[in-house]
């Protein structure tokens, strides 16, 4: 099953979250006491690994407990699954009635009761008593119209007797105060019609009676099935794992200790973290205590010493693994790492190419001592534990340097092919500006000062807006100097919407960028000239994307003119347009419909129906702000509408129409040829 999307409530400073869509990788980014936190661990108990409930008494708002806790059995964590084909498949099996479903939604209360729905929503519901007695009383009409066949009229008389007696003893047999009907009860009424059909002449005049109790009884048997196949959703959904301590490895592990240790408390953070390195090595920690034990005055003893040599041997082979794995990760210096089993201890020296003395781990930088355990843990458990487990990182990564922690995003991005990751964090470091789409802001309301999530529109909390800020200000100027031949283009909605039509024509089969190009936004088309002449400063090649319209145009023969010397090196995207609307800007590669589903994905359901003076407006941005201020919607801003297409691109390539891929693709084959002249 895949997270689609998640939903919290009722916990701590939550009040509701409202439905958060995810990816493999998603980044919950804010100030700290925003909530990230709470989110996170409430979610993970909807099934969590550590087993942990919900509690009521600290968890629920404060300020809503005394009033409110009581009067119901509040929902906290929701998540919506996207089931795969044999899951669907299994589901079928247990009822027919899920054939066609697609998704499964849980949501667990703070009782831990679970609630399971499906989509597309199941018509099937509960038997009332009701139902069951109208079905009876058809059932009853059926049979005084019952007609017997020549010679059998007396023994269709006696058998409507029996059979009304049998339907007002099964009747009878349900307590008044049940308003539902169980499985059992609707079976005990259709048997007593059932249970006097025994011979060939019955048939006819006796099976339609049942009818009606037949269908009660199927209704109710699916009701049961549905139950059974909920009962299955939550056994088969992911566990959720949650980390929110990353403690550091002792250099030194004294194994008797920690053999209690893990008797005792197995889930401690620093338990957990050594057991990874007993589990790494490859024995379990009381084999490993037990192997080449001389006893005092004991002679030299050959199985013995093949213990000592099979430690010795995997202790070694879990070393050069270890340096191995971790020097394709941990890029700022290569490390050696060597574990020693000797004695009642386990002990790791660490060398590297600038010092080879070995030293102790914990005389190591904090930063590599880290992420060396940081690493570790997710590369034995992701083994085992993590099998069919989402994971949520509570703020990981914060000891460490920036550059490392980019590699700890890198590296969990690769984790997040097996397992789906959700990590909280506020440092720039932290966040893959390349998928600006996995980033979910975390904010406070500032009315009611209740956790938000914001997944289409990014909040006005400057604070928790800084981070998404920084990490773009440090990938534009990471990415100035990285790339020797790089696309200027306006903005940075500009930017998005390149970005995810580079993905959507390669996933199409069509040409995109060369990857050795890279796409960089100058805050609008008065600033390329800047960012040009820096660039080509620097000497890097440079071609510039600008709008067809009047600004563009003029910006572009500025810059031929100054700077690049060549009108082939400025393209506009007016040239590239499907309906030839030379004056079109980024949006109009778009068929209007496409551009229009995003713009309510943006705003809602809005009335966006243009008047013939509006029809008249060439360009769609022009005309849906001049649509905007006639109709009062407020202003309107491309760059919501532009981050919902840049997702909606993104998620479903083959849907963008054919005419938008195939201009996006000319254009990009024209850039990649300017850069080969």
């Amino acid at each position: 099953m895949e997270l689609q999307a998640f939903r919290v409530q009722n916990y701590k400073r939550i009040e509701d979250t409202g439905w958060i869509n995810c990816h493999d990788l998603t980044v919950l980014v804010g100030k700290n006491e925003a909530g990230k936190s709470a989110v996170l661990r409430g979610l993970s108990k909807i099934k969590p690994s550590d087993g942990e409930g919900y509690d009521g008494l600290r968890e629920f708002p404060r300020r809503r407990y005394t009033d409110e806790f009581d009067d119901d059995d509040w929902p906290v964590a929701s998540v919506r699954l996207l089931l795969n084909d044999d899951e669907r498949a299994e589901l079928s099996e247990i009822t027919a009635a899920l054939s066609d479903v697609t998704t499964a939604e849980v949501t667990r209360r703070y009782s831990g009761k679970y609630v399971v729905g499906f989509t597309p929503q199941q018509g099937v519901k509960i038997v009332t008593r009701r139902q069951a007695d109208q079905a009876v009383e058809e059932a009853r009409s059926l049979l005084a119209d019952a007609v017997a066949p020549d010679g059998r009229g007396e023994d269709l008389r006696v058998l409507k007797e029996q059979i009304g007696a049998a339907l007002t003893n099964a009747v009878n047999a349900i307590p008044s105060n049940h308003a539902i009907v169980s499985l059992a009860q609707a079976e005990a009424l259709l048997a007593a019609v059932t249970q006097h059909i025994n011979e060939e002449w019955q048939q006819p005049c006796l099976n339609p009676v049942a009818e009606p109790l037949r269908e009660v009884v199927g209704r109710s048997r699916t009701h049961v099935r549905l139950g059974e196949a909920r009962d299955w959703v939550v056994k088969q959904m992911p566990q959720f794992v949650y980390f929110d301590r990353y403690d550091v490895l002792d250099s030194s592990v004294h194994v008797p200790t920690f053999i209690q240790q893990l008797t005792s408390t197995p889930h401690a953070p620093r338990v957990r973290t050594t057991h990874c390195l007993f589990r790494h090595v490859g024995l379990d920690v009381r084999e490993i205590h037990r192997l080449g034990v001389h006893q005092p005055g004991q002679p030299e003893n050959d199985a013995v010493r093949r213990q000592i040599d099979e430690r010795a041997i995997r202790t070694s082979s879990a070393s050069q693994a270890m340096t191995r794995k971790f020097g394709e990760w941990w890029l700022q210096r290569r490390h050696t790492f060597r574990y020693q089993a000797d004695a009642d201890y386990l002990r790791i020296w660490v060398s590297d190419d600038l010092d080879p003395s070995e030293i102790e781990l914990d005389q190591r930088s904090v930063g590599m001592q880290y992420f060396f355990s940081f690493f570790l843990v997710f590369l034995v458990e992701a083994e085992d534990a993590h099998v069919n487990s989402i994971l949520l990182l509570d703020e990981p990564g914060t000891s460490l340097h920036g550059l490392a922690q980019a590699k700890i995003v890198e590296f969990l991005r690769k984790l997040s092919k097996d397992n789906q990751v959700l990590y909280s964090s506020h440092s720039p470091f932290m966040i893959d500006a390349e998928h600006l789409e996995t980033v979910r802001p975390v904010y406070e309301d500032p009315t009611t000062g209740s956790t938000k999530i914001s997944e289409d529109v990014w909040p006005k909390d400057k604070d928790a807006l800084f981070p998404l800020q920084a990490a773009l200000g440090y990938q534009l100027a990471q990415s100035l100097f990285i790339s020797k031949r790089q696309v200027a283009v306006e903005g940075m909605t500009d930017y998005w919407i390149f970005k995810a039509l580079d993905h959507a024509v390669s996933a199409t089969g069509r040409t995109g960028l060369d990857p050795s190009i890279i796409i960089t936004p100058s805050g609008g088309a008065s600033r390329m000239i800047p960012l040009a002449s820096m660039l080509i400063g620097h000497q890097i090649d440079v071609v510039a994307v600008l709008d067809g319209d009047e600004p563009g145009r003029r910006e572009g023969k500025k810059l031929v003119e100054r700077l690049l010397g060549d009108a082939n090196r400025t393209v506009f995207t007016g040239d590239y347009t499907p309906d030839g609307n030379t004056t079109g800007e980024t949006e109009d590669l778009f068929p209007d419909d496409y551009f229009l589903t995003a713009v309510k994905k943006a705003y809602g359901s809005i009335d966006l129906r243009p008047n013939a003076d509006e029809k008249q407006i060439s360009n769609i941005v022009d005309r849906l702000t001049a649509l905007f201020t006639r109709k009062g919607h407020g202003e309107f801003e491309k760059w919501k509408v532009n981050r919902a297409l840049a997702d909606q691109i993104e998620d479903d390539p083959h849907h963008v129409p054919a005419e938008t891929l195939d201009a996006a693709s000319m254009m990009f084959e024209k850039i990649n040829n300017l850069f080969t002249q």
